[in-house]
């Protein structure tokens, strides 16, 4: 039983994505296209002849570049990071920005919902600490409590596509 229970947990973090996932996949992405690179003008210094062989390094290459300019653009259009660069003002830590995308994408949530949500993205939450979080964000004005649904329903208070415009 307790065997099982370590499996579905390590497989919940395998596919769950933490905050940083993605600038720490965009890091690994520029160390092997520096060393794909370095590795065909070691070919081609070696042998003339072998070149054709770069071929398929080339192609690699241009597959993990395109790949992280898709990964950029995935950390661009994150809600939390968008309201940090519209408000310089505010200024969220990790479970924030969390917090402020879940909001952003899946509109109205509790407490226990939110905590749900942000486990499924995060792999771990509290509900304690999401709490506390969100009052602290309700008293800077990020979010705001709304009366509906069962609870404490939670909203963002600052529209990002409206500051966008």
């Amino acid at each position: 039983m307790v065997a099982e229970k370590e499996k579905k947990k390590k497989s919940v973090e395998k596919a769950t994505l933490n905050p940083n996932a993605l600038e720490l996949l965009n890091d690994k992405l520029d160390q092997t296209i520096q060393r794909i690179t370095d590795l065909e003008s070691k070919i081609e210094k070696i042998s003339p002849d072998i070149q054709d062989a770069t071929g398929s390094l080339n192609m690699t290459l241009a597959i993990l570049r395109t790949f992280q300019e898709v990964t950029n653009v995935a950390t661009i259009f994150s809600p939390s990071k968008w309201l940090m660069r519209l408000r310089p003002d505010v200024n969220l830590d990790a479970i924030e920005r969390l917090i402020v995308d879940v909001l952003t994408r899946e509109g109205l949530k509790n407490i226990s919902q939110l905590t749900a949500s942000i486990r499924q993205e995060r792999g771990t939450a509290s509900r304690r600490i999401i709490r506390d979080k969100v009052n602290d964000m309700i008293n800077r004005e990020i979010v705001e409590e709304v009366d509906e649904g069962y609870g404490r329903v939670i909203k963002m208070a600052i529209d990002i596509k409206a500051l966008s415009e």
